[in-house]
């Protein structure tokens, strides 16, 4: 006869398992218990033959045991062994009073038996309920008795049968849906069992729920060691996917004390907690390495959806939230960077507003000469241009973002607006270029832009400073260049971000120029970029040919 667990969890070797287990171990102790109490009511009565049937059950027991001792559980064929080792003890040692508990054993032990028989269930049926018609009359009860006993025990046995089969089979449909929803589920899902390891911090901790999670954070070591204890039962191929495991193997069972990494031990803890609590659910998000090394972001729903009191069945359902929290990361850095640039914006206006209001404060006194009030006005014109560079870059940067900025196209001379930058701007140049073919552009958007090149060059550059010009094809270049320290290649792009501020000497103070010099370069049909040549940091303009000027 081939005796397997009944499919009633389908699919999954170790629900097999576990209820080889449970069997085994709820029959060896119902066996012990039976045979401690034969051996009682033999020292009570003085009825020595009660010591001999009370050997019965534990020879059962013992069976039971050692099975579980060697990890070889077999339900179906230790209820049935016990069946026979009844059926034979009460030939040996029963007595007329023994014989109907016996065959009430014999026919509830041989019914639960059936529940692990899963080939030619039909046939095994008809063959056991055959059997226990000749039992009686194997026990030497008289032809009529035996009769009559043997087909109540048959027909008994066959009800029973039925009885458990109808109830398992139901409890395999219901498993088989769950089956199926947990192993093709979308969603990462494992399967533990937190019995052992709510144990051990019961024994640990017996005070009142609302303080286990301060007892846990002064104990750490309890936590590690609890964690220890959680066996993880099953995983579906979506968890295996999530946390890059070839094989379920790697993932299934109880993690050694220590080796179980930090962020999941917190998790466990949240657990821990929810389950002390008497709670049937918790959430938590953190971060954790997966098997490839690499470090992602979980939030894990635990649900206990274990059917009796023991935590032995909680879910664990896994959703990488990585990309949810870079992009929360970089809404925090903008948040920030926005905070800094409100803050620098108020700097940056307040410091040249200061100056005006300054210099017209003295301008207004009426012992000034003609040269000093001039030599004021320049610097009062100078403040606003200042005011009026900064306002530029925020209309620009605001109309981008809501897709309302223009250019006017035109055919430009870039060295004539590269002249009008470096006279707003003020900086002194050791190199420029003297001519160069017309561009097409618009030319205050060209000053706009190149008025931020030099700015960032006279605040934050090097002491050699100088602009080249060439023709590359069919566009034509400036080059701003500083022998400053520039920017790490990391931060190469991220210098042409709004509200950035990589400043080791290249984005503008209030993070918006380079921003709003690359945008306008873009709309004109241009590029602007940035690298860095030997000792030179160079932001490089290009602009399309004028057409007159690819005509020569």
């Amino acid at each position: 006869m081939e005796s397997h667990v009944a499919e009633t969890l389908l699919g999954s070797p170790n629900d097999m398992a576990r209820l080889h287990r449970r069997v085994i171990r709820i029959g060896a102790a119902a066996a012990w218990v039976i045979s401690i109490l034969f051996v009682i009511a033999a020292g009570v009565t003085g009825n020595t033959h009660l010591y001999l049937e009370g050997a019965v059950p534990a020879l059962i027991g013992t069976i039971m045991t050692a099975q579980a001792v060697l990890g070889r559980e077999d339900a179906g064929w230790a209820l049935f062994i016990a069946s026979a080792i009844v059926i034979a003890s009460v030939r040996v040692l029963g007595t007329v009073a023994t014989i109907l508990p016996a065959a009430l054993g014999v026919v509830i032990v041989a019914s639960v038996g059936m529940l692990f028989v899963r080939v030619h269930q039909f046939v095994v049926t008809i063959i056991t309920g055959g059997l226990l018609i000749g039992v009686p009359f194997f026990w030497g009860l008289p032809a009529e008795q035996a009769v009559s006993q043997g087909l109540v025990m048959a027909v008994s046995f066959a009800v029973s049968t039925a009885i458990f089969r109808t109830v398992g089979n139901a409890a395999t449909s219901l498993n088989h849906r769950f089956q199926v929803l947990f192993e093709h589920s979308p969603t990462a899902v494992l399967e533990a069992d937190w019995s052992a390891a709510l144990a051990y911090l019961q024994s640990e901790f017996s005070g009142k729920r609302d303080r286990i999670r301060g007892f846990l954070g002064a104990y750490p070591d309890i936590v590690s060691k609890a964690a220890s204890l959680v066996e993880v039962i099953r995983a579906n191929q979506a968890a295996l996917d999530l946390l890059n495991v070839r094989e379920v193997d790697q993932i299934l069972g109880s993690a050694p004390e220590g080796r179980l990494p930090p962020q999941w031990v917190e998790a466990y803890a949240e657990v821990l907690i929810a389950l002390y609590e008497g709670r049937r659910f918790t959430d938590h998000e953190f971060r954790a390495p997966a098997m490839d090394g690499r470090d992602i972001w979980l939030n894990a729903r635990f649900v206990d959806a274990s059917g009796g009191e023991k935590p032995d069945g909680v879910l664990i359902a896994l959703a990488d939230i990585t990309h949810l929290k870079a992009k929360e990361d970089a809404m925090h850095d903008l948040i920030r960077s926005k905070d800094e640039f409100v803050a620098s914006i108020s700097h940056e206006l307040r410091t040249p507003l200061t100056a005006v209001v300054g210099l017209t404060s003295e301008m207004t006194g009426g012992d000034l000469s003609d040269a000093d009030r001039d030599e004021l006005t320049q610097l009062v014109a100078g403040q606003a241009r200042e005011m009026s560079h900064i306002i530029d870059d925020l209309l620009v940067a605001a109309r981008t973002e809501i897709g309302t900025v223009s250019v006017a196209m035109s055919d430009i001379d870039l060295i004539e607006q590269l002249n009008a930058a470096v006279e707003s701007v003020g900086v002194n140049l050791e190199e420029a270029p003297q001519a160069l073919p017309a561009a097409i552009g618009d030319g205050a958007r060209v000053r706009q832009i190149l008025r931020n090149l030099l700015t960032n060059v006279e605040r934050y550059g090097g002491g050699r400073r100088r602009v080249l010009g060439g023709v590359d094809r069919s566009r034509v270049w400036l080059e701003v260049r500083d022998n400053g320290e520039g920017v790490s290649e990391e931060d190469a792009e991220r210098i042409f971000e709004a509200y950035a501020s990589a400043h080791s000497g290249v984005a503008s103070s209030v993070g918006l120029g380079l921003s709003v010099a690359r945008q306008l370069a873009q709309l004109m049909g241009g590029t602007l970029t940035y690298r860095r040549d030997g000792t030179d940091s160079v932001f490089r303009l290009e602009l399309g040919l004028a057409e007159e000027s690819l005509l020569v």
